[in-house]
């Protein structure tokens, strides 16, 4: 679920959001190092080490470092650029956790988080570590878990750009927040992005046509990423089966 329930006058948005976290994503090994630098290694496309929320997370650390170590990261990338799906925002929260105690920073969850936020608004929820609600900008978190699913993810090969989907014309800004035990309730996982998407790339458009012929479909985030839910995993195959074979899809359940 995602609502935007107002802009701030710095135009970031302010939301009601619903993050469920899912045992499928990206593969991160931390290895001390003698050398103390920070090494990271993975595919990344055309995006820099300074750029790389990863390294970013690392250097926030570094004034409270009680060790001489560096560290060497090695990513193995599961999740879409660009898929709606948080992989650098997880991967950013990741660091900010694992290294907190390799390099024996002795920082609060709650220090952590407070650094995180200054990386993206939902980095915090990867710090956090938990399926949460989530308000403001996203970075106010209420730990809650709904009934364990079966999701079946669909990735259309194409990355959105959160920015251009938040400075769309067409966004609804002013919707209601819902009490938090709405959440079990599927009639209130709405996006509010799913529109503005849908108008814009019709590839997404064209899987979420198909798809919601055969069960209901959501989007998770700001895209592109579509995603199914099934009570056990024997029915989220069978709808994998039913997928046209170009489908990129991968099925995970609640973490």
């Amino acid at each position: 679920m995602l609502r935007i329930t107002g802009q701030r006058n710095d135009g970031y948005h302010l939301l009601q959001t619903y993050f469920q976290l899912l045992n499928w994503g990206d593969i991160m090994l931390f290895e001390s190092t003698q050398n103390n630098t920070i090494e990271i290694h993975g595919e990344f496309g055309s995006l820099t080490t300074e750029h790389n929320l990863i390294y970013k997370a690392a250097k926030l650390l570094l004034p409270y470092k009680n060790t001489n170590h560096g560290v060497k990261i090695d990513v193995e990338k599961n999740i879409p650029q660009g898929s709606g799906l948080g992989g650098g925002s997880s991967n950013a929260g990741t660091t900010l956790r694992v290294l907190n105690r390799l390099w024996k920073c002795n920082l609060s969850n709650n220090d952590l988080q407070k650094l995180a936020v200054t990386l993206g608004a939902d980095v915090p929820v990867f710090v956090l570590n938990q399926s949460a609600m989530a308000t403001g900008v996203g970075e106010k978190l209420t730990p809650y878990c709904i009934e364990e699913f079966y999701f079946v993810l669909i990735f259309p090969k194409i990355s959105i750009s959160t920015i251009k989907v938040f400075s769309d014309s067409s966004l609804l800004r002013n919707q209601e927040p819902i009490d938090i035990n709405g959440i079990n309730n599927k009639k209130n996982w709405t996006n509010t992005c799913l529109q503005p998407v849908l108008s814009n790339y019709p590839m997404v458009k064209n899987i979420y046509t198909k798809a919601s012929k055969l069960t209901n479909t959501y989007m998770s985030g700001t895209g592109s990423t579509l995603f199914t839910c099934f009570n056990n995993q024997d029915k989220a195959l069978e709808f994998c089966q039913k997928c046209p074979a170009e489908w990129k899809t991968t099925v995970c359940r609640s973490k």
